[in-house]
């Protein structure tokens, strides 16, 4: 897995970085809009938790103070979407535009929400055997669907579904739950420090690299951390 961060030195001190991700194998992460539980969701994970920070993204709920008067709009993209917009098996083929008690998101402070799936996510969809489930499809809204929480580019969000083939995601940098991961924008100046980790699925053994060269190495781990130095203006690969 790759992870491009282009970096601007416009006045030749200051570094942008900022920029896109080109995906090998299983590149995802937690990000601060969206974070859940466990890691690395499969369809027949229970609990699954997820929580949505109104204070990023497009702060659509942002200080919304009917703190009860929230819901979740949510279902599946499988293999047989024809793009990240179709979404399949919409839970209860709900009305955007009403509540639904059994949709609620329970406040969890300081403009959080979380909502919580039991059961797995092929039962609690109601996706038929065989068929392959990618991602979970989700909005936060209020009640009337007036407002609604998404991405910062007013995208929806989205949480992606995993088998039991080996996977990793960066942790940090954070990125965005886009239905195409970007990370979210960082200012750098050049000899700064940029924290990096990613997290496994399973033991493995694991390398960080910087630019092509290895920055950090673990043996039997599910996580591998590191801390370096900004040196050069350009596209920064980890």
């Amino acid at each position: 897995m790759c992870l491009y961060y282009t970096i601007n030195l416009p006045d030749m001190k200051k570094a942008i970085v900022s920029s896109f991700i080109l995906v090998f194998f299983c590149l995802q992460s937690f990000s601060q809009l969206l974070t859940w539980t466990p890691n690395f969701i499969q369809e027949t994970s229970t609990p699954v938790v997820i929580t949505v920070d109104a204070a990023k993204g497009n702060r659509g709920l942002l200080n919304y103070g009917l703190t009860s008067d929230v819901y979740i709009h949510t279902g599946v993209i499988t293999n047989l979407s024809i793009n990240n917009s179709d979404w399949k098996y919409v839970k209860f083929n709900q009305n955007f535009n009403q509540p639904n008690p059994a949709l609620q998101a329970t406040y969890a402070g300081s403009n959080k929400w979380q909502f919580t799936i039991t059961g797995g996510i092929r039962a609690y969809y109601g996706v038929p055997a065989g068929e392959t489930i990618l991602k979970i499809a989700l909005l936060f809204r209020n009640g009337d669907g007036t407002l609604v929480q998404r991405n910062i580019d007013a995208s929806d969000m989205y949480i992606p579904v995993y088998n039991t083939s080996l996977a990793v995601r960066f942790s940090n940098p954070l990125i965005q739950p886009t239905a195409v991961r970007i990370p979210e924008p960082i200012t750098k100046n050049i000899g700064d420090i940029i924290s990096i980790t990613a997290l496994g699925n399973k033991v493995s053994d694991m390398k960080l690299y910087l630019n092509g060269t290895v920055i950090q190495t673990a043996s039997n781990a599910i996580s591998i951390s590191a801390s370096p130095v900004l040196t050069t203006a350009g596209n920064q690969v980890i």
